[in-house]
């Protein structure tokens, strides 16, 4: 768990220091993600454009925690990715259409606009990590997620402030590296299928 430890401390720094930037910029304003819902989304445009102005914040300040990430030297593979803007669009669409018409809180569709994922070598125990985290880190977020063939742990960092966005942890192992993967793609498509018909 060593490993886990420092990457969650790591994680927990550089969401500190950039959340401190954010709040700081031109283009935050305190919106509450818990009272806010995602049918509110396209009832404001100022909602939508707030989003994407944090997507375009963390891409341009993402070099820092791919600094700290380097300077680490995990022994497990960790890798970080913004999502893309056509997939927010989908998700808070597909929140509208399928999460009770999107009368659900912002801050449960938008967790994850920026994420880090650690690969672990060898074969993990999903609620032992999942125990780990809440009796270590309490106030953290931790799911077990299956959804078909996907299996990991997801950590939300944020989670204790409803005025920022939540940043998502994924921990994997090398067993469920494939059948993740392929679960990532088949969404990835649903997505670009959904662009290429809407727009």
């Amino acid at each position: 768990m060593n490993e886990l430890n420092r990457l969650i401390l790591m994680i927990q720094e550089q969401y500190n220091i950039i959340n401190d930037k954010w709040i700081n910029n031109d283009d935050y304003f305190p919106l509450n993600m818990k009272t806010t819902r995602v049918e509110d989304v396209y009832k404001n445009d100022t909602f939508l454009l707030y989003i994407f102005n944090y997507r375009k914040f963390i891409n341009d300040n993402i070099a820092t925690v791919l600094y700290a990430i380097q300077q680490e030297k995990f022994s497990n593979i960790v890798n970080t990715r913004v999502k893309a803007q056509n997939s927010i669009q989908y998700k808070i669409q597909n929140y509208e259409l399928n999460h009770e018409n999107g009368k659900i809180a912002l801050k449960k569709c938008l967790n994850d606009i920026f994420g880090i994922r650690m690969i672990f070598d060898d074969e993990i125990n999903h609620d032992e990590i999942k125990a780990y985290i809440e009796k270590n880190f309490p106030t953290l977020k931790c799911i077990k997620s299956i959804r078909g063939d996907y299996i990991a742990v997801h950590i939300y960092f944020g989670n204790d402030d409803n005025k920022k966005f939540q940043w998502e942890l994924q921990l994997w192992d090398k067993k469920h590296e494939k059948t993740n993967l392929d679960s990532h793609s088949k969404y990835k498509q649903e997505y670009t299928k959904w662009e290429q018909e809407n727009f």
